[in-house]
């Protein structure tokens, strides 16, 4: 992965940014929308996946301003 050609790297970084923010306001709309029909354990990890999602969605960014450099993009 790490020597995919700077397009599809670009691409494959949005798509994680996508679903990783997707994942994470599912995540946060069941913890605090739904947490009194959940058990407190389920509450719990959907907490600590809020905190992995928004390290992943990160990453993925940090990869997509990589990519963009590399084809001679706006950095934004």
């Amino acid at each position: 992965m790490l020597f995919m050609k700077p397009s599809k790297t670009l691409r494959f970084a949005n798509l994680i940014m996508l679903l990783t923010l997707i994942s994470f306001i599912v995540c946060a709309s069941m913890a605090y929308g739904f947490d009194e029909h959940l058990p407190l354990m389920v509450t719990v990890l959907l907490h600590v996946a809020q905190i992995v999602l928004a390290g992943a969605f990160k990453f993925s960014y940090v990869l997509r301003l990589v990519s963009q450099k590399q084809l001679g993009q706006e950095l934004h």
